[in-house]
């Protein structure tokens, strides 16, 4: 079977590329671009976008890393602050538990 004869044609406004076939004029495949500003070669735009996708997921964790540490820290702050007020006034100040005021 003889190889189907096409045309690549790549809109310039949007970079999408159309295969049409050379016989019928039939749209055989539409093509959009993995990344902004491809270039040309698919497997190495794919990488690009890849990458860029694995940047932007460590970012995302990094920050909540990080928003996770802030809250640590403010909690280990107050309980540290919550200790040193109960060290002062002494434990003597405080009633202690009953079993009726648990229900």
């Amino acid at each position: 079977m003889p190889a189907i004869s096409t045309y690549n044609i790549t809109c310039p406004c949007c970079n999408t590329i159309l295969v049409i076939n050379k016989v019928t004029g039939e749209i055989l495949e539409h093509r959009e671009p993995l990344v902004d500003n491809p270039s040309g070669d698919r497997f190495a735009d794919a990488f690009r976008a890849q990458k860029e996708h694995s940047e932007k997921v460590n970012s995302l964790f990094d920050e909540s890393l990080s928003g996770l540490k802030e809250k640590d820290a403010e909690r280990r702050d107050l309980f540290e602050e919550s200790l040193k007020k109960t060290r002062e006034e002494g434990i003597d100040n405080y009633k202690p538990i009953r079993d009726i005021d648990l229900d």
